[in-house]
């Protein structure tokens, strides 16, 4: 039982980072799949990154 509850903790946290990151990309009108792929390869510098990428969601479409 305890195993179980470790292993499920570490998948829990495993996948909040790349969450985290693919909602904020898709907050700043990137695509949500790429950037999920992105903060599971590199966790914490792919937040740093999307911090320093302009925001596409504010710019107007003509």
């Amino acid at each position: 039982m305890g195993f179980a509850l470790l292993v499920s903790l570490a998948l829990m946290g495993f996948l909040s980072i790349p969450l985290i990151t693919a909602s904020f990309a898709k907050s700043m009108g990137r695509p949500y799949k790429k950037w999920f792929l992105i903060g599971a390869l590199l966790p914490v510098i792919s937040v740093i990154i999307l911090f320093f990428l302009p925001d596409l969601s504010k710019q107007e479409t003509n």
